[in-house]
């Protein structure tokens, strides 16, 4: 299946991958340096997100065109890497593939004042600097550091924000700067951080790029506002307006692309085949080099656990005196020496043909060691890495298992993990993983999880509070397991407010003998009308719900349509039967939509998207349903049945009917159609109202359910 090109040196580029992997759309993404990457594969983690790193040539650059089947480009790269730019829109001449300059949103331009001054580059801002005096900032990235340090006495009164690359920091080596000068971290940078900077070094001028809102060009504007010191700007080289876009038009774009190629089940057998042919062809090759070679490769995966040498098992150290080649993040491999050679990679792709080439150079056994961080089997990519290798011939490939971080906290806090839910926040949509958290707080469960970051630390703390269930857990935390500045903490949800200092956490929520009761926690559907928010819509009853609910045989991580959705308590049951599920609540009416939307917050059902839209032309752009519950059609059930079909030719649908009307235009519907398990239950549900010192039975309409399975004909 042909995929996205993205040039990606910013925020933007990082958004944009992960936009479209959510909407199935697969893409390529080029970063320049190892510090890229690393926050390329930390923020987007996806299968449909493949990074390469390396400054590419125009050259290079056209031949990874000529070498893989793209469908569009997208130049995310900085607004100041104007040359490379020039070369992305040289290279995709005559490829006839549609190029789409992302151009970052500058927002308004402040107004020129004594404190703000404007420099068309940074030759003429040193220039200007280096007649004054004071302490600078210099918050321009590594790459313009020449033009301000030229002169030694602009460059002794420099202080530098770099991102903690290698390449970074060695560009300020290089540079001249001292380790005192340097201030190696990642953003975003609040308005109080960068004054907290200018305090700490006493800082009267700060430098920065127009580089607009996302990058922080706001918050430095109104620090050194703030601080009372003159800000130095940097314009904006121009840009093509006729090849520069939006960040949304630019998805827009390649999402209309995307759906132009081919059919979803066509572009779904070619991938496969294509997949195949590539790996049968590759590892078919590699065969024959082997065999006419004669040599053969003991291969291992191993994890190192978490990052400290003493966390490296004792087989592993055994192996690694052995090992003849050795590949891993850059990272792993530090104070790592193979007895041959080491390679700074991890990915497959880039792993195989380095084996090829062993092979040629270097004939006879070889020992190979590929590292990966934790466990081989706790969210690592040990996996994929093993089921691509089983085809090498002459080669045995092994795991080897490393101290995962879920038993190493748990030995810390000397408490079991056995019986606690896995959770990771890395690499998985926050909608997936708070469905999945409450779907575990709400039982009582002990739940472990890994995170990305302090910002999901602050976001888990959040989300127990708005579900009332602060007093309900204690959450046992680690921070930067096994390194020099590693920490253990026991705190309650409030306190997660606090944490904001960068690094890994991972944590334990342990439930408490306070709050609500868990023991009782129910684990079936049965959500009493009460429990819902209702105003004037209709809302299918308590009883009839059950029923139509366990009528439509929902599985594990079902894709269910709730077509007519009303209040949305359809919806709101069925999401919370398995966070797996995903639920589609379809309605056109104002009121409605609000309700649901209400309902949905009430409940934190975040597998829940709502979409308000006139069925079936709401449901295009979905993905195909495997459940459709029809509760309200506004005369289009012909067509929804219909569209249903041909997404899904083996859909289960249940579908309710009041009026006679309506049950007789269900009756005639389904004999359009090739069903199974066809079922007709009418409903009559009475309840007890008290009538003073009395009970009397009040009936509700009777509601008649069809349920059956569309059967595919053959």
């Amino acid at each position: 299946m042909k995929s996205v090109l993205i040039y990606a040196g910013t925020t933007e580029g990082r958004k944009l991958a992960w936009k479209l992997a959510e909407a199935g759309i697969p893409s390529e993404v080029c970063v320049a340096t190892e510090y890229g990457m690393q926050v390329m594969q930390e923020e987007t983690a996806s299968q449909e997100i493949q990074v390469r790193q390396g400054r590419l040539s125009v050259e290079e650059m056209r031949s990874l065109l000529a070498e893989n089947s793209y469908f569009a480009i997208v130049d995310a790269t900085h607004p100041f890497a104007t040359e490379v730019t020039k070369n992305i829109k040289q290279s995709a001449e005559g490829t006839g593939l549609p190029l789409f300059r992302l151009a970052r949103d500058l927002g308004e331009a402040p107004e020129l004042t004594e404190q703000c001054h404007y420099f068309a580059s940074a030759e003429a801002c040193a220039e200007e600097l280096s007649q004054g005096e004071g302490r600078i900032l210099l918050t321009t990235g590594s790459k313009e550091l020449e033009a301000f340090c030229k002169k030694e006495a602009l460059r002794k009164r420099l202080v530098v924000r770099v991102l903690p690359g290698r390449e970074s920091m060695e560009l300020c080596w290089k540079n001249g700067l001292e380790g005192k000068q340097i201030i190696a971290m990642q953003g975003p940078f609040t308005k109080e951080m960068n004054l907290a900077t200018i305090r700490q070094y006493g800082i009267t001028g700060l430098v920065m790029k127009e580089s607009g809102k996302v990058g922080g060009a706001d918050e430095k504007l109104e620090a050194a506002q703030e601080a009372g010191i003159s800000c130095f700007v940097i314009r904006r080289p121009a840009m093509d307006e006729g090849n520069a876009y939006s960040f949304s038009e630019v998805f827009e774009a390649v999402l209309k692309l995307a759906k132009g190629n081919v059919p979803e089940e066509q572009a779904q057998a070619q991938e496969q085949a294509q997949e195949h042919v590539e790996l049968h062809a590759g590892m078919t090759e590699k065969k024959e080099t082997l065999e006419r070679e004669g040599a053969s490769f003991d291969i291992v995966l191993a994890g190192i656990g978490m990052g400290a040498s003493e966390q490296k098992t004792v087989e592993l150290k055994n192996r690694l005196a052995e090992t003849d080649y050795l590949f891993g993040a850059a990272r792993m491999l530090e104070g790592l020496h193979a007895r041959k050679m080491s390679y700074p990679y991890y990915l497959t792709r880039d792993i195989l043909p380095c084996l090829e080439e062993i092979q040629k150079e270097d004939a006879g056994k070889q020992n190979i060691t590929i590292l990966f961080s934790g466990d081989t089997g706790f969210f690592s990519g040990a996996e994929k890495m093993y089921q691509a290798l089983q085809d090498l011939e002459n080669a045995s490939v092994r795991l080897l298992p490393g101290i995962s971080t879920i038993s190493a906290l748990s030995a810390k806090f000397g408490i079991r993990w056995q019986d606690a839910m896995i959770l990771s926040t890395h690499g998985t949509a926050k909608e997936q993983w708070k469905t999945e958290l409450l779907f575990g707080t709400r039982r009582g469960r002990k739940i472990f999880f890994i995170t990305s970051g302090p910002e999901d630390m602050q976001e888990i703390g959040k989300l127990l509070q708005e579900q009332g269930l602060s007093e309900s857990y204690e959450i046992k935390l680690g921070y930067q397991l096994s390194y020099d500045n590693e920490k253990l903490m026991e705190i309650n949800a409030a306190e997660t407010e606090r944490i904001s200092e960068p690094g890994l956490y991972a944590g334990f929520l342990i439930p408490t003998n306070k709050g609500k009761n868990f023991v009782s926690a129910q684990i079936t559907p049965g959500f009493g009308d009460d429990t819902f928010l209702r105003g004037q819509v209709p809302m299918t009853k308590e009883e009839v719900r059950e029923i139509s609910i366990c009528k439509l045989h929902l599985t594990e991580a079902a894709v269910v349509y709730d077509v007519g959705s009303g209040t949305g308590s359809i919806a709101m049951e069925v999401a919370a039967l398995s966070p797996r599920i995903q639920v589609y609540a379809m309605e056109c009416q104002d009121e409605a939509i609000a309700l649901i939307q209400k309902n949905k917050e009430v409940r934190g059902a975040f597998n829940v998207k709502i979409l308000q839209a006139m069925a079936p032309e709401g449901m295009e752009d979905l993905p195909a349903p495997t459940h459709a519950f029809i509760g309200g059609s506004k005369g289009n059930l012909r067509s929804i049945l219909s569209e249903i079909y041909q997404k899904n030719p083996r859909a289960r649908i249940v579908m309710n009917a009041i009026s006679l009307e309506s049950i007789a235009q269900m009756q005639e519907l389904v004999k359009e159609w090739p069903v199974t398990d066809l079922e007709i239950t009418t409903v009559s549900v009475s309840k007890a109202k008290k009538a003073g010192a009395y009970h009397l039975m009040q009936a509700a309409n009777p509601v008649t359910i069809f349920s059956f399975t569309f059967q595919e004909e053959q």
